[in-house]
């Protein structure tokens, strides 16, 4: 009799055991909020720059919150990419908010140099190009006399590129300057001057030439030399 006594109140308090963790494991479900992982940023980080390892963490986040949004997961996905625009410390990182250099249209100047872009005329009086990035140009001046006689371009070498226009003087402004990107009348990139279709050049040059090129670029038409 005892044993049976024994044995029914263990199997109350298994029963009882097993009714609680049931109990428990319901609220967890009832409670359970799924979570996706994302990236956030730790620092602010510029527009146009790269995110680095050193400037993210990830986080669990409830997935209602970014269901309609492409969060980025991993670093490999970002590490070759760059900022459309600004990110704040804080910040989830999104897939939309990254572009390569290409689309964006980042070129890298060297150290102590600036970028500067400069519209060229189709070649004249012999002074032909076929440029593209990477290559290095000499660029010249086609200056009027009232303002060449006036000094603005003093110091800088007066060359005869076939015959120069009556009244108007040419200038080697810019000596072995590094194209950093070519483009078309409409801002889009193009390999090569071919097809004579580059409207503007950008280009890698100091800040005092930098300083001359917005000097003279109001009065001044621009050819350029491949070396």
């Amino acid at each position: 009799m005892n044993k049976k006594v024994s044995i029914l109140i263990i199997s109350i308090v298994l029963a009882i055991i097993i009714f609680i963790i049931s109990i428990n494991a319901q609220k967890k479900l009832v409670n359970y909020i799924p979570t996706v992982k994302c990236m956030v940023v730790i620092n602010d980080i510029p527009q146009y720059s790269q995110i680095t390892e050193d400037d993210i963490k990830y986080v669990d986040m409830p997935v209602e919150i970014v269901a309609s949004s492409r969060v980025v997961q991993s670093y490999d996905e970002i590490k070759d990419l760059y900022l459309k625009d600004g990110l704040y410390k804080g910040q989830i990182v999104l897939g939309n908010q990254l572009d390569t250099s290409e689309n964006l249209m980042i070129f890298d100047s060297e150290e102590g140099k600036e970028k500067i872009a400069i519209k060229v005329r189709e070649s004249e009086n012999g002074a032909s190009y076929i440029v593209k990035k990477g290559s290095m140009v000499n660029v010249y001046a086609t200056i009027n006399d009232e303002y060449a006689n006036h000094g603005i371009l003093e110091g800088k070498e007066k060359v005869s590129i076939g015959e120069n226009d009556r009244g108007y003087s040419v200038f080697k402004v810019l000596s072995e300057s590094k194209v950093l990107g070519t483009f078309n009348e409409n801002g889009e990139e193009v390999e090569s001057s071919s097809e004579k279709n580059i409207d503007t050049i950008l280009l890698n040059v100091s800040s005092g030439d930098a300083y001359l090129i917005n000097l003279v670029r109001d009065i001044a038409s621009f050819n350029v030399t491949e070396l």
